[in-house]
């Protein structure tokens, strides 16, 4: 059984994850660590994030290692603290922007980096070779101290970002950054008006966050915010809004892209994005001779071919960016700042990294029982081919590894007619 989806371990608490999963997950690190081996675990606030971490603490402790609880605290953060403290190995708790039923299980190798699918492999052996327990009692293991406060200031010292007389608002989605996100932005200098800014697990990613802009659009009717920002569950995910309105995620990459370049700090003149990653995106930054590089959906993805490659920019369209001068994963927090950097040297986002998109169409088709074959990768390659071949466009069909649907994406000029060959497909 291979554990593993497109971000780590992800599904509904009490079914696809469970306490047992984390144990084995636990244990089976502390077993490939070497000799006690330490193990940074971080987490965000869904409610059955405290059942994990006790389970996956355990496993760890069973196989001979230590851990270090980082609390609530963004995914990132997680990568960070590897190498700042010289941990083997560190685990988010989060299902990101899934809604409150779900959690997951992120692991970092000792770099901070997500492991690759090889080593997910190798790991998912481990974890099937032993026998799944579900631990009893509870791990009393205390926050590492201060750590809230030196992430922030880690992640403003990295980015250096003079926000002073800016007024900026924030929707932390009652998130893993519900305690930081303000602290770092007033740490920069902005005067900051934050929503859903508690711990509060039950309502994580519900109508709010980066995932559902609609809400801080609402709450900015009538004020004067000229950037504003929403987060995901675990804040690797970033949602941009410029005078109360949501910009084009690929605009961001853009604008992101062409700074970098005129600061002479985009290296290879490149950028690194997806198949999912509309073709305006590659048209554009071919003007300001950038060259982008595509690869299958996936942070992780995105993050080797970037370090093949010796790239420091990368991005999805859902809102990751992977700005590897800063840190070995998404983190929203950090890619922010930067807008507001560029905001100040460049003036409107929207303006400096437009761009015209193409004819495109996407949509999410649930799996079911009775479809479940077909959204396997084989009939998956087998319909994407016929479609093609009736249909003027490029086609993207892949199962989601982070939610129980097969993902469509077509661009060019019959882009509806295929999505809808396509739905038509898998639901009849």
């Amino acid at each position: 059984m291979n554990f593993f989806g497109t971000d780590g371990i992800r599904g509904t608490y009490g079914s696809t994850i469970t306490d047992g999963t984390a144990f084995l997950l636990g244990k089976s690190l502390a077993l490939k660590g070497g000799e006690n081996p330490i193990v940074l675990i971080g987490r965000d606030t869904r409610l059955s994030g405290a059942n994990l971490f006790n389970a996956l603490a355990h496993g760890v402790y069973s196989g001979g290692g230590t851990v270090i609880n980082l609390g609530v605290l963004p995914t990132n953060s997680v990568g960070h603290f590897v190498r700042k403290l010289g941990g083997d190995y560190g685990v988010m708790i989060s299902a990101s922007h899934n809604p409150p039923e779900d959690n997951g299980l992120k692991v970092f190798d000792k770099y901070g980096v997500k492991l690759c699918e090889s080593k997910q492999a190798v790991l998912s052996d481990v974890m099937n070779s032993l026998m799944k327990i579900v631990p009893d009692g509870k791990i009393y293991e205390p926050v590492f101290y201060d750590i809230d406060n030196m992430y922030c200031r880690d992640v403003c010292s990295a980015v250096n970002a003079d926000l002073t007389g800016m007024k900026i608002a924030i929707d932390c989605c009652y998130g893993a950054s519900f305690a930081v996100a303000e602290k770092v932005f007033r740490l920069s200098g902005a005067e900051v008006t934050a929503y859903c800014d508690r711990n509060n697990g039950k309502d994580i990613n519900v109508g709010c966050g980066a995932t559902h802009t609609e809400f801080l659009e609402e709450k900015l009717k009538g004020k004067n915010f000229p950037l504003a920002f929403a987060f995901d569950g675990d804040c690797d995910r970033l949602a941009v809004l410029e005078d109360g309105v949501t910009i084009d995620n690929n605009t961001v990459l853009i604008a992101l892209a062409r700074y970098m370049k005129e600061e002479g700090t985009l290296r290879g003149d490149a950028v690194v994005g997806t198949v999912m990653t509309n073709g305006g995106v590659e048209e554009a930054l071919k003007q300001y001779g950038i060259d982008f590089i595509r690869t299958p959906v996936g942070d992780i993805n995105i993050y080797n071919e970037m370090c093949r490659l010796s790239l420091n920019l990368g991005g999805e369209d859902s809102g990751h960016y992977l700005l590897a001068d800063y840190a070995t994963s998404s983190d929203a927090l950090i890619t922010a700042l930067l807008v507001c950097k560029i905001y100040r040297a460049k003036g409107s986002i929207v303006k400096y990294g437009s761009y015209n998109a193409l004819p495109f169409c996407k949509c999410n088709i649930k799996v079911t029982k009775e479809n479940i074959s077909l959204a396997e990768p084989a009939s998956l390659k087998t319909i994407h081919d016929r479609v093609c071949s009736m249909c003027g466009c490029r086609l993207v069909l892949r199962k989601s590894g982070t939610e129980n649907v097969v993902r469509c994406y077509a661009e060019g000029g019959e882009c509806e007619k295929a999505v809808k060959m396509v739905k038509a497909t898998l639901t009849e």
